[in-house]
């Protein structure tokens, strides 16, 4: 059922440009990180992997959902057989595999070099897969662009403080909360190539994107359920 759902998705988004569209983000993205001198890359090339194989699924995933909504897709969840449940689960893997592609062009162009790949990659596949997921347990409750608008400046913006607080433009002891947003762990994935980021670190991050995947899954798919699936306001 999640491959059939995955495989459609994935027509219905390369036929509306969506996905190519990502894509062509992140090659922008990497050719851009070819500009800066190579001495700037271990802090570009990281807020680059944040913004677009990390949070864009946030965006990307609202914005589908919006579309879905007003041509009844969502709406047919309540009377068919298809488990919503499979629904959510394979927007959330056909968006983390497109972000595997995404974050290894922006890394690959803007490095030139395969080296720290694997933890690019491991990085991005944990943290696309929450905001995905997050993405759905928020947008679910809205019905356009507009309303959610607000919501999604709110993550992107608190999504990005984490990255001033690990670079030590945020000191103060209490930026120490910032470690419990989930943009944080991916940061040491997204960093680790460059080196000074000890296998400790990653350990714990993994442990805390999976721990977040675990607490976003569930809100979305209680939210999805009762906001998409039922219609509830």
């Amino acid at each position: 059922m999640i491959s059939q759902l995955v495989r459609l998705d994935l027509k219905v988004g390369t036929r509306g440009y969506v996905y190519p569209i990502y894509l062509l983000m992140a090659l922008a993205y990497g050719l851009m990180v070819m500009v800066f001198p190579e001495g700037y890359r271990s802090t570009v090339v990281p807020l680059f992997l944040l913004l677009e194989p990390g949070m864009v699924g946030f965006t990307f995933v609202g914005t589908a959902i919006f579309a879905e909504k007003k041509d009844g897709t969502i709406g047919a969840l309540a009377v068919t057989p298809l488990d919503w449940r499979s629904y959510v689960l394979a927007k959330t893997l056909l968006m983390a595999l497109v972000s595997l592609l995404a974050g290894a062009l922006i890394f690959v162009l803007g490095t030139r070099s395969l080296d720290g790949l694997p933890y690019v990659l491991a990085g991005t596949l944990l943290v696309s897969a929450v905001y995905t997921l997050l993405g759905i347990a928020v947008s679910a409750k809205y019905r356009d662009l507009d309303d959610y608008f607000v919501p999604l400046l709110g993550v992107m913006a608190l999504s990005l403080l984490p990255f001033a607080h690990y670079h030590g433009y945020l000191t103060g002891e209490i930026w120490k909360v910032l470690y419990a947003v989930p943009s944080y762990p991916a940061i040491y994935f997204f960093s680790a190539p460059f080196g000074g980021v000890s296998a400790e670190n990653l350990l714990w991050s993994a442990l805390g994107l999976m721990v977040w995947g675990i607490v976003v899954y569930y809100l979305a798919r209680v939210r999805f359920y009762r906001y998409a699936v039922e219609g509830l306001r």
